[in-house]
């Protein structure tokens, strides 16, 4: 018999005026946002790496630039460090005084093209062309008709049925239009349940009272979350909250379904029945393993059974104990102690629904530098798209959560190694007579992309899990950003062993046509007397004075603390997995989490020897950015992103 539907609930007016934060995907969008503008305006910008207040006039410049060249000008260092600088002090300090000399030149200019006195460092240009690409975006939409509207739906009609894009690119197409119409839909179907008053009651409160709380949650967030694992350590789990997992039965409705119940005559006297299958056969047919379409259906089940279709699938979710909450509950402590009765399961499930979004995030920016290694050419379009799809959904083998870990750390890694776009690539490819292919990474919009694809992914693993306090993606994707710039340190490059290592590594890569040029420039950093003297983010905000210092030293404490975090949650699940090295798998799952526990470390000594207060190479600033990404992680994790909302972002980016 069909279970009897459980109707929804109708929010109230007054509970549009709740102390609530904003919606997520808005919390996403804007980490984009300033992410971007974290790196144009506080990272790369003259004034940033000059460390000069606005507005700026040239006696200010001058000034700024003479003393930054007291710790950076080779022909210095000698007086700065009381002793003769190294060769690769000379080389970092040389990179930083070219930098800032660069940063000179560029506000000298702008002076003189406007004429005036003094100029600011930074008037809402960001914020301006946000705007005027939304206006034109509307105009464009706004200058078209009806007509033309229908004069593109026919163009599109036609080439569907004539295939004049070939028959693979068309068949692909309208699959693809296909899936991007269902996801829409749902999207819309959403929007209209809300209804026209309710919803823009919605957008108004949202704009007038979200920020506040948003903001409070996302600084609070990694204290919460650091006492939230040590309690956890010392006094066991924390169940969750009966209104923040599935819907239970209450007390009352409990012994009404006693008081039905017949009652059951007592089993002890029955023989047992010899016919039928054995207990073996039974434990056999329980054992049985999933086919790849239940293997799939269950995924896709994990990955869209969201906040969007909660309110629907209440009943269903009152039936099945196991199933992960599908409503946050209310509040950040709530939200971070949630705990799975059987977490290793949880995270082995979120585990294999997940694991092709993390594949197409890592890989994506890289397969045509693998395509072309291997094959010589780039394959582009549709076709190619969806074979690439298929062979990561299809033949990579299931991984484990903490493989999943260790794979974007080494994509950490790689990432500013094989800094290369798909169209450079793609141009080398149609070469001719070139040989060897040169690879520069420097600061892109994909970088900022590469950052909220970690925070979606965290945020997606948690809500899939039921585990509120997990270790995060982005510190582990920022642990291996922190091993490349460990290695970059002077007293490591040093040594006659990592010498001999990137010569073996410059000299492979010869082999296969590679050249990673401008390597010593990505990890240039300051501090250790060459560099910090003068400039950074901080002076341009508080000036030179002790508040720049105060806010630098704040700030890392507070990045410290999800990676910290992390890292204790790794040593403590290696620690569990060394009590059983023996037993299968055992061996494989300490090794991998005792290798992330010391990234982890490794990353929280670099934070806290780094020097923030002054400006640093386009690594440095990069590796930052994913530590902010760590809180917007940790932030998007009190939500439940799963539902349409976020495949369609996930398909836009």
């Amino acid at each position: 018999e069909d279970p009897v539907p459980v109707p929804q609930k109708q929010q109230s007016i007054r509970d549009y005026f709740r102390w609530r934060p904003l919606p997520w995907w808005l919390c996403f969008l804007g980490g984009i946002f300033l992410l971007a503008k974290l790196q144009l305006v506080y990272n790369d910008s003259p004034c940033a790496v000059l460390g000069t207040q606005s507005p700026v006039t040239v006696s200010d410049i001058k000034r700024a630039f003479r003393t930054l060249s007291l710790c950076t000008h080779p022909d210095r260092l000698r007086g700065r460090l009381k002793r003769s600088p190294t060769p690769a002090e000379e080389r970092r300090g040389e990179i930083l005084f070219n930098r800032a000399s660069a940063a000179k030149d560029e506000l000298t200019r702008v002076l003189k093209m406007s004429r005036k006195k003094e100029v600011r460092c930074y008037e809402g240009e960001l914020e301006m062309a946000v705007v005027a690409f939304f206006a034109q975006a509307g105009a464009a939409l706004g200058s078209l008709g009806v007509y033309d509207y229908l004069d593109i739906a026919k163009g599109l009609a036609w080439n569907l049925i004539t295939f004049e894009s070939g028959f693979w690119n068309t068949v692909m197409s309208a699959l693809w239009m296909a899936f991007v119409l269902r996801l829409l839909r749902q999207f819309v179907a959403y929007m209209w349940r809300m209804g026209v008053i309710r919803g823009t009651l919605a957008v108004v409160t949202t704009v007038v009272i979200g920020p506040l709380p948003t903001l409070l949650n996302f600084v609070l967030l990694p204290v919460v979350r650091f006492v939230a694992f040590f309690r956890l350590a010392f006094s066991g789990p924390e169940l969750p909250p009966v209104d923040a997992g599935a819907a239970q039965p209450t007390e009352e409705a409990a012994q009404a379904d006693t008081a039905q119940a017949p009652a059951q005559r007592s089993t002890a006297s029955m023989a047992v029945a010899t016919d039928g299958p054995s207990r073996n056969v039974l434990t056999q047919r329980r054992k049985k393993k999933d086919g790849d379409e239940e293997r799939e259906a269950r995924n896709q089940d994990l990955l869209t059974k969201g906040s969007d279709e909660a309110a629907g699938r209440a009943a269903d979710k009152a039936a099945v104990a196991d199933a992960p909450p599908g409503v946050m509950p209310e509040g950040i402590w709530n939200c971070v102690r949630r705990y799975h009765k059987d977490p290793v399961k949880a995270r082995q499930a979120a585990a294999a629904a997940v694991q092709f979004d993390i594949l197409l995030i890592l890989t994506k920016p890289v397969i045509p530098l693998f395509m072309l290694i291997a094959l010589g050419q780039v394959w582009n379009g549709l076709f190619s798209s969806v074979f690439i799809g298929h062979a990561l959904r299809r033949w990579v083998p299931q991984m484990s959560y903490e493989a999943h870990h260790l794979l974007v750390a080494f994509f950490g890694i790689v990432h500013t190694l094989l800094g290369v776009s798909a169209s450079q690539v793609e141009d080398y490819a149609n070469r001719e007579g070139q040989n060897i292919l040169h690879l520069a990474w420097s600061w892109s919009f994909k970088d900022v992309l590469s950052v909220v694809h970690m925070c979606q992914l965290g945020a997606l693993v948690t809500a899939m899990s039921a585990l509120g306090n997990e270790p995060s993606y982005a510190a582990s994707f920022a642990s291996g950003i922190a091993l490349r710039i460990a290695l970059g340190r002077d007293s490591v490059r040093g040594l006659g062993a990592t010498k001999v290592a990137a010569a073996w590594l410059e000299e492979q890569l010869r082999a296969l046509g590679i050249s990673m040029e401008a390597a010593d420039e990505v990890v240039a950093y300051s501090g250790q007397g060459i560099g910090d003297c003068a400039g950074g983010p901080f002076r341009m905000l508080f000036g030179d004075g002790p508040q720049a210092q105060i806010a630098a030293t704040l700030l890392k404490v507070w990045l410290i603390l999800i990676p910290l975090t992390s890292s204790l949650q790794w040593m403590q699940r290696a620690f569990n997995a060394a009590r059983l090295l023996g037993k299968r798998w055992k061996t494989t799952r300490f090794v991998q989490r005792a290798a992330l526990a010391g990234l982890g470390l490794v990353q929280c000594l670099l934070i806290a020897n780094c020097e923030l207060n002054a400006s640093n190479g386009a690594l440095g600033n990069f590796w930052v950015a994913m530590l902010f990404g760590c809180a917007g992680e940790s932030l998007l994790s009190t939500y439940d992103i799963r539902g349409s909302v976020r495949q369609i972002l996930f398909l836009v980016m």
